[in-house]
């Protein structure tokens, strides 16, 4: 979810990553819980990612269902799912420097990756989650791959909990300043997206969101102005760990999709140290 509207990106192939987007300051462990974060995460510096046929990874867009995949050179059968935020599309995983970064980093560990559009602006609605149980099942079976990784950006937290909840197959998860109760989602601009997903419906399920006791990393700022981390990521976190999860909550600095939320490397080992070994 972006601290401003963004346009859409153009649905091209690998080919739209040598024309990243640098950050606008917008958007969207291998450590436990045992271990005590530092205080604040600083922006880690970032290196522009190469196309992914520079990984041997290759695009796969399915314009039908709106969704894509990208099928690294060698896989290492986990399959990471990208929920995209308020205002992005499939596209943006690849095409915003942040998440293009994170994305290439797994690309080369053998991770496939799923993105979608996900029926529009994806606030937790049923239809939004059915789309992605359906399209991760047919990922798995098309590629054969067995565990299932959630990495949800702002918005995205709504179906990334629910989906972490109620899928066996998930092993991990990470969440960039998610949203996890759509009840602190106050600005004009989100209110017809929400009643679009949400019409004639209760929203008690996403208010908050229930939370599984999957492994989990949150980032999220204290000075995030959209998504306020003391509502929202605050309250997955301590969710989790009511329900048994192993979570660290790294807090980070600058508002709404600061670079310091990104890191690739942190993001690959976590998500090696759940992947099932010989998979």
């Amino acid at each position: 979810m972006p601290s401003r509207p963004r346009r859409s990106a153009p649905a091209v192939a690998a080919a739209l990553l040598v024309a990243l987007l640098l950050p606008f300051g917008l958007a969207g462990c291998t450590a436990s819980s045992a271990l005590t974060p530092p205080p604040t995460r600083r922006a880690v510096a970032a290196v522009a990612p190469a196309a992914p046929r520079d990984a041997g990874g290759r695009v796969v867009d399915d314009p039908a269902t709106s969704s894509l995949v990208v099928v690294p050179k060698t896989s290492n059968g986990g399959l990471v799912v990208f929920l995209h935020g308020w205002g992005q599309t499939r596209w943006s995983l690849l095409s915003r420097h942040p998440e293009a970064t994170v994305e290439h980093a797994l690309s080369e560990a053998g991770f496939t990756l799923l993105a979608a559009n996900a029926d529009g602006e994806s606030w937790g609605d049923p239809a939004s989650v059915a789309d992605y149980r359906t399209l991760i099942a047919r990922t798995q079976a098309r590629y054969r791959l067995h565990d299932v990784f959630l990495m949800g950006e702002s918005m995205g937290g709504l179906p990334t909990m629910e989906l972490g909840r109620t899928l066996s197959d998930v092993r991990a998860i990470t969440a960039w300043f998610p949203v996890c109760d759509i009840r602190t989602m106050h600005e004009a601009r989100f209110q017809a997206s929400i009643w679009a997903s949400w019409p004639g419906r209760s929203r008690a399920a996403i208010s908050p969101v229930q939370v599984g006791n999957k492994p989990m990393i949150v980032w999220a700022s204290p000075a995030d102005t959209i998504v306020h981390a003391a509502t929202n990521a605050a309250v997955c976190v301590a969710e989790a760990k009511r329900a048994g999860a192993q979570v660290t909550y790294f807090h980070t600095t600058g508002d709404h999709g600061d670079p310091s939320n990104y890191e690739p490397a942190t993001v690959v080992q976590f998500f090696e140290k759940y992947r099932t070994p010989g998979a």
